[in-house]
């Protein structure tokens, strides 16, 4: 009799929930009416070893819905505090939001960096001729910029390597928001309703909550993080606007660098940028090198520390869920109560 009651008990199980917990809840109630199939023909052949492991799975089962109980709330609370932290709605949404608007600061920086490499290659390519008794060759008077192409170069490449890795998170953050709780979920459920498959549904459940909680809340404790360095003021040189400018080189200019053998440093970059062609190039170079700081917080901390630290918490979170999902619960208590 106690049977019958359960079982009404998980097919109205369903009905409580919306969303992805109802898909949940169906997974729940799928594996006990194979729990229920399995003990009826354990009755029927007179088996009682099939009916003692639908009793044991059971409890199982029942250990698991508790497990769902918690998943659920701790969902609801985690978005409650996403909500209220300003960064509105869902933890998903959360997090693909701040991905979305670093990817945009990131591509800001790229498309700076692409102009700052075509301009520096225009100038460098300028030349003039010159002719003595007859005979004419160039002259290169405009070389001092092609010493930018190599350090453009890399910050392009990690740049671009930036954008990659916020889109990777993005798709990734996407399909655990789409896949996570409505496919995984379930289909792990029904996997470890069983023992010889319980090991892979334990593994396929703690992927499921991994992605679902533990991916976003990376991203959005990195953003948090990264707020509370840009808004302390002892960071007030990586806010600074940038200040690098490419200027244009003229050919034709053979006077001597004023600065040859000074000491020269960032605080010159105006007077450079005044000064012959090789000055010129140098204050181009050294603007270039001050607005590092400027890129730093976004490159590393949000774009790159970031992805890093929701990828290393979805990991640490899979592996210590797996071993407490892929294995049996003690359900001693529970089962003398039944």
């Amino acid at each position: 009799m106690i049977y019958k009651k359960l079982v009404l008990l998980l097919l109205l199980v369903p009905l409580a929930f919306a969303g992805w917990e109802s898909l949940a809840a169906v997974a729940i109630v799928t594996s006990a009416i194979m729990l229920g199939v399995l003990y009826a023909v354990g009755m029927g052949f007179g088996v009682n070893e099939l009916q003692l492991m639908a009793k044991e799975e059971l409890f199982q089962l029942i250990a698991l819905m508790i497990m769902m109980v918690v998943l659920v709330g701790a969902n609801g609370l985690l978005n409650s505090l996403s909500s209220n932290q300003a960064f509105g709605g869902s933890l998903q949404d959360s997090a693909k939001s701040i991905i979305t608007d670093t990817k945009a600061q990131v591509t800001d920086v790229f498309d700076l960096i692409t102009i700052y490499d075509r301009q520096s290659s225009i100038e460098a390519s300028k030349a003039t001729q010159c002719n003595i008794l007859g005979m004419g060759y160039s002259v290169s008077a405009c070389g001092g910029f092609s010493m930018l192409a190599t350090p453009l170069s890399m910050a392009g490449g990690i740049a671009g390597f930036a954008i990659g890795e916020l889109a990777a998170m993005d798709r990734l953050i996407e399909i655990s928001k789409v896949y996570a709780l409505t496919f995984l979920l379930p289909f792990g459920i029904v996997l470890r309703t069983f023992k010889v498959s319980r090991g892979a549904g334990g593994f396929i459940i703690a992927l499921a909550i991994s992605m679902h909680l533990l991916l976003p809340i990376g991203v959005i404790f990195n953003e948090m993080m990264s707020a509370t360095f840009l808004t302390d003021p002892a960071a007030a040189e990586y806010n600074k606007p940038p200040i690098a400018t490419i200027p244009e080189c003229n050919a034709a200019d053979t006077k001597p660098p004023p600065f040859a053998g000074s000491n020269i440093n960032s605080e010159n970059i105006a007077t450079l940028l005044e000064g012959s062609n090789e000055d010129r190039a140098l204050g181009a170079y050294l603007g270039l090198r001050t607005d590092i700081r400027s890129y730093l917080a976004i490159m590393l901390i949000k774009a790159t520390l970031g992805p890093v630290i929701a990828l290393l918490l979805m990991m640490v979170g899979l592996r210590t869920l797996t071993s407490l999902a892929g294995a049996e619960v003690d359900v001693t208590a529970l089962s003398r109560f039944v």
